[in-house]
């Protein structure tokens, strides 16, 4: 299932930005390795938020809310009403990482 980013609306597979996307970032194979087995509440701890950055990638409260990605034109920008509407989907749906890609793609975000 896709994800869209907030701010230029590339579609993402899940699968990838939750398995492949780290092998983008400036870790070594063994780093990115041992992030897919980090458990996924601790996989956007500041220092993994910090090495998505640098590879073009903002998340909001999960992996599935893509605010930024390497797609993006320099000047996108994530909209404040479909940021604000993901930020509340995820805090009511918490860990549930499908249920929060089915919702987004169910309201078109």
């Amino acid at each position: 299932m896709d994800v869209h980013c907030s701010a230029c609306g590339e579609p993402w597979d899940s699968w990838h930005i939750l398995n492949d996307a780290i092998y983008d970032t400036a870790l070594t194979r063994p780093e990115c390795a041992a992030w897919n087995r980090t458990p996924r509440q601790k996989q956007l701890a500041p220092h993994y938020r910090t090495v998505f950055r640098d590879a073009g990638y903002e998340f909001g409260h999960t992996l599935m809310h893509v605010i930024h990605c390497p797609a993006c034109p320099p000047t996108a920008k994530a909209g404040d009403e479909p940021t604000t509407l993901k930020h509340a989907i995820e805090d009511i749906l918490g860990d549930d990482l499908d249920a929060i890609a089915a919702t987004f793609n169910d309201h078109h975000l």
